[in-house]
């Protein structure tokens, strides 16, 4: 049963998941190739000056994709369970309803992940060509609020999306939206990187949330 569960994720996400990995190498490729042509066309240590004392960024244009992404792979998994009432039909396998969840949540992560990681990788090696080693490794911790927030994003979709409550639907979205947006505070490497660590304690409560969720919608919709 848990293998049929896991193959269901699979057919449903494998085409968007290609899509949003392709779409995320091509971003990082179009960085790779601004950051070339700014070292070959200006002095490397004007662009170094940029990076280190300016804390521009050059992979900045990457920022909402990761977000982007958990919003694709959250919706893909749940609007035609829900609009075609295939969830309903979910629910009442011989699976416990958490469980159920925590298949197709670990398998949605498992993508999202995919397609986040490669292009974190991606670019911290387009930096390593060019900028010393305590530069490029900013890259992780620069990014990881960014992917924390496409982890976020893609929680808060699940659970906004099996949410059968409309006033607690918009509420839960509203709320989502604030804490994600503080993912995007700050400027310059690394910024977040100090809070990191507490603020990874929101994925458990938004995992919380889509349990909550889940149990409403068995009880309302099921």
């Amino acid at each position: 049963m848990i293998s049929s569960v896991l193959l269901k994720e699979w057919l449903k996400l494998k085409y968007f998941f290609t899509g949003v990995l392709v779409l995320n190498i091509g971003v990082c490729l179009k960085i790779y190739f601004e950051i070339r042509g700014l070292i070959l066309s200006e002095h490397p240590e004007m662009i170094w000056y940029e990076a280190i004392h300016l804390h521009n960024i050059f992979f900045r244009d990457i920022m909402f994709f990761p977000l982007a992404t958990g919003l694709i792979l959250a919706a893909a998994q749940l609007v035609p369970e829900i609009s075609r009432r295939r969830m309903r039909i979910s629910l009442h396998l011989p699976l416990h309803r958490d469980l159920l969840l925590v298949l197709s949540v670990a398998a949605g992560l498992l993508f999202f992940l995919i397609a986040a990681g490669i292009p974190a990788v991606f670019i911290y090696f387009t930096m390593r060509a060019w900028f010393p080693y305590e530069v490029s490794l900013t890259v992780f911790t620069t990014m990881g609020p960014w992917v924390l927030a496409g982890i976020l994003g893609y929680l808060g979709g699940i659970a906004v999306l099996l949410e059968p409550l409309k006033t607690r639907k918009v509420f839960l979205a509203i709320v989502f939206s604030v804490i994600i947006s503080v993912m995007y505070t700050g400027v310059g490497y690394g910024w977040l990187s100090p809070a990191m660590p507490y603020l990874a304690w929101l994925a458990p409560l938004f995992l919380l949330c889509v349990f909550s969720s889940g149990h409403r919608f068995q009880q309302r919709g099921a």
